[in-house]
């Protein structure tokens, strides 16, 4: 998935530089964007079951 974020975002971004698309930035980075999203909710939902399973030890 981390992949075909990474080529979408880069095809996007040419697409939008060459003129062939007219979308704002947000539009074209939101491959890359979503992907992090994703990467920061599972660090976020690792760290709340380690804190819930720390605090119930």
């Amino acid at each position: 998935m981390k992949f075909l974020a990474i080529v979408l975002t880069i095809i996007f971004a040419i697409a939008r530089i060459m003129g062939l698309i007219d979308w704002s930035w947000w539009l074209v980075l939101s491959p890359a964007l979503i992907c992090f999203g994703f990467l920061l909710l599972g660090i976020l939902i690792t760290t709340i079951v380690c804190i819930i399973a720390n605090w119930l030890d």
